[in-house]
């Protein structure tokens, strides 16, 4: 059972506003080291699971969308995550209270509180802050009222915080629109993706393999438009020659002090030929080529050369094509190493990674514009540079997604993170936008020691739209009412099941299982009859049997004897009509005849016993899978016709058969009880009740009171008095009581103890029930009076 973090308390709803506003107390505490559960932030999946919680509490009354939101849905972090958004809108904490914990108030706190009707102990010590929580929809505040409190075991998480303004462009980093394995050799090189890049046109997209081999695919459906093997003119990195469908080598150098080595041959896509291209430099370019840049880190010197240095560290090396001639533009950056480099579309921008951080610069001057903060080097911006894309960064406290597991999705104009996704990969080698920023590519490793792996695509995904009324397919209804913990919101499900069930028979089921539930509760067994009658009706003659068959019972419950042996008698001739050659129609007719025994034996009318008698035979005949209970029904029904011989045979073979089954033990040796001590087989009745008293608790008490009388007639007081002490203990049965209070009463005025007679001989009195009441009434009248 999960430790409650946090006190929760309605303060306003404001559902006109779709606002409400929850103070939040923290209540685990760690005194002896100082620390806490920490105060919720921003994040909105904490505030989600207030809202799931908060509607979960009430009876199921609608097919709601926050109700229909399953228990493993929410704790499924990644669901959460993805779907936050469309129920929470915006977070606000206003105030703020005992944050930080003052030392003083350490001395007074304790490590847990509970709740108590809404309300916690101390709570004026207890680090606490308000929040106003907008949500997408009224709909969420309806189970909401001021002052309603609960305690949770809930914490922030880290969910998307997609807006509006986000939805029509934002990607779905968690399914993937398209998945390409163009390499399946699996545990090698050959099988294991590297590179990718989009061409200009956003027509091709281009993949290699760790053993250099080409994969270029049309992206209007992902066929292959061409594959070629290893060649010289290219490696794992590969770029496309601007504004052309031609793909070369990318350099990966880290800055030398010449671009000589730059590639001067390329394939062409079109012609599928080699040609000759202008040299393609550095390690990055802006969309015409206008910009190409590269980075590294170690010596340099301040114009970008290599013959001495005089800096360490990172640094950024651009080549400027604009102007009259080209220029390089060298940038110092640190200490840190510099990751990805890259350019928004309109080539006014460069965005470049370095250690924790995402700088923003003008290509044109190398002017730092911006830094976001928290975001790992290997970020590259959309073309229209409104979002970034990150393998993973420095996550929130407690988040426990590898950096190399994830991709992160941020927005530029305010750095926010917008959704952190598992990838299910252990690297990502690459990640390019398309052309229009329509499309993510990546490649993903996920086979075992950095091998094997596919190619993923990735558009916009799911709305911000709060979800609509749930409309549930039949089968989903029937599966949520089977799976509901709880019987009204059970109740609810079938009565939706009713109304959308065609075939008769699953109307009938439907009836069934709701008579099942209403039958738990005893004040709702007239309405679970009625279930089972409506059952009977239209269900077809399987589920009118197992109908019948609870409609016993549960009359049978009710002391409605009659209706009892009807409805059993309904379920055994249905039963009896079915093909009895086959084994498990045996099996149910042997459980329905001895469920009509039952009944028959329980009502007792004229011929009830016979006709009982030969359903419990039947039973055993037919193999039923109890034969303890029918043997035990064949000595109960002797013994209600003063068949006391014949009983005791049946009743003594009961107990032989009932091995591990205590209630049919307990049943059979209360019997045997009866008839040894009807037949003053005292110690004979002794053995019987003893192990009726052992066998069940249902026959406890009524065994207790019979070994302590017998304990009287043996004259055995000590032994009396045990019993009739249990017995007052175990039961609160008038009649019981009366007769364990007054012989204890009895005893005691005989042994002197007037006080103690007096107050027992009153509780019988007081009872009311039967004769001991009465004697217990005039023994009271004996007691001589208090001499003090």
């Amino acid at each position: 059972m999960a430790t409650d973090l946090y006190g929760i308390r309605v303060l306003d709803v404001a559902p006109d506003e779709l606002r409400v506003r929850f103070r939040v107390f923290v209540v685990y505490y760690d005194t002896e080291s100082r620390t806490h559960a920490p105060l919720p932030d921003d994040d909105p999946s904490f505030f989600f699971s207030l809202l799931w919680e908060a509607a979960n509490r009430l009876p199921l009354t609608s097919l709601h969308p926050l109700r229909m939101v399953g228990v493993d849905k929410v704790l499924d972090g990644e669901w959460v995550a993805a779907h936050t958004h469309r129920y929470v809108r915006r977070i606000e904490r206003t105030a703020t209270r005992n944050h930080p914990v003052a030392e003083a108030d350490w001395q007074r706190l304790n490590d847990f509180y509970y709740e108590r009707d809404g309300r916690w102990k101390d709570e004026e010590l207890l680090a606490q802050a308000d929040y106003d929580v907008e949500v997408t929809d009224a709909r969420w505040l309806g189970s909401l009222s001021p002052g309603h409190g609960w305690a949770t075991a809930s914490y922030p998480a880290t969910a998307d915080q997609v807006l509006e303004a986000d939805a029509p462009t934002v990607l779905d980093l968690r399914r993937p629109a398209v998945t390409l394995d163009p390499f399946p050799d699996g545990e090698s090189d050959e099988g294991t993706p590297s590179d990718l890049a989009f061409s200009d046109d956003g027509r091709y997209l281009a993949v290699t393999s760790q053993a250099c081999e080409l994969v270029v695919f049309r992206t209007d459906d992902w066929s292959e438009q061409v594959r070629v093997p290893y060649s010289s003119l290219w490696g794992q990195d590969i770029q496309w020659v601007p504004g052309t469908h031609r793909i070369t080598k990318r350099v990966r150098w880290g800055g030398g002090d010449t671009d000589d080595d730059a590639p001067t041959r390329a394939y062409d896509v079109d012609s599928a030929t080699e040609v000759d291209i202008p040299p393609q430099p550095r390690e990055a370019r802006s969309r015409t080529g206008r910009y190409r840049a590269d980075g590294g880190f170690g010596r340099y010197r301040a114009d970008g050369g290599y013959g001495g240095f005089t800096g360490y560290g990172g640094w950024v090396d651009v080549l400027c094509s604009s102007g009259p001639s080209p220029r390089r533009l060298h940038l110092p950056r640190g200490k840190e190493s510099v990751g990805s480099i890259s350019f928004t579309g309109d080539e006014t921008r460069m965005f470049v990674g370095q250690g924790s951080d995402v700088h923003i610069l003008d290509p044109e001057t190398g002017r730092v514009l911006t830094t976001l903060a928290g975001i790992k080097s290997d970020a590259v911006v959309r073309p229209d540079g409104a979002y970034l894309v990150a393998g993973g960064g420095k996550g929130p406290a407690g988040d426990r997604i590898e950096g190399d597991e994830r991709i992160d999705l941020w927005r530029v104009s305010d750095g926010a993170l917008l959704m952190r996704c598992r990838t299910g990969g252990d690297i990502l080698p690459t990640m390019v936008w398309s052309p229009d920023g329509s499309m993510l590519a990546v490649s993903v490793i996920t086979g075992y020691q950095g091998y094997g792996g596919e190619f993923r695509i990735y558009r916009a995904g799911a709305p911000v739209e709060p979800p609509e009324e749930t409309r549930l397919t039949v089968a989903e209804l029937r599966r949520l009412a089977e799976d509901a913990p709880s019987r009204d919101d059970a109740l609810f499900l079938y009565d939706q099941l009713i109304e959308r069930e065609e075939d008769p028979a699953a109307v009938g089921r439907a009836y069934r299982k709701k008579g099942d539930r209403l039958g738990q509760r005893h004040g709702d067994l007239l309405d679970a009859a009625e279930a089972y009658r409506r059952a009977i009706e239209v269900g077809g003659s399987t589920n009118a049997m197992h109908a019948s068959s609870s409609l016993a019972s549960v009359l049978y419950t009710l002391q409605d004897f009659d209706g009892a042996v009807e409805a059993a008698r309904t379920a055994h001739r249905i039963a009896a009509a079915r093909d009895l050659g086959q084994k498990k129609n045996r099996t149910s007719l042997a459980e329905f005849v001895m469920r009509l025994g039952d009944m028959l034996r329980t009502r007792g009318g004229d011929g009830d016993g016979e006709e009982a008698r030969a359903a419990y035979q039947q039973a055993l005949d037919l193999g039923v899978k109890r034969p303890a209970w029918a043997t035990l029904g064949l000595g109960w029904t002797a013994h209600n016709l003063g068949e006391e011989e014949t009983s005791e045979t049946h009743l003594l073979r009961a107990v032989e058969l009932a091995g591990s089954d205590l209630r049919t033990r307990g049943y059979a040796a209360m019997l045997l009880g009866r008839i040894a001590k009807g037949r003053r087989d005292l110690p004979g009745a002794l053995k019987w009740y003893q192990m009726a008293f052992k066998a069940d608790g249902i026959h406890r008490p009524l065994a207790t009171g019979h070994l302590g009388e017998l304990h009287y007639w043996l004259g055995d007081r000590d032994g009396a008095r045990t019993w009739y002490e249990r017995l007052l203990k175990a039961t609160h049965e008038p009649e019981l009581i009366a007769e364990g209070a007054f012989r204890l009463g009895e005893m005691a005025a005989e042994d002197g103890d007037r006080e103690r007679a007096g107050e027992l001989l009153e509780r019988a009195a007081d009872t009311g029930s039967g004769e001991f009441a009465e004697r217990a009434r005039e023994l009271l009248r004996g007691l001589p009076a208090d001499k003090s």
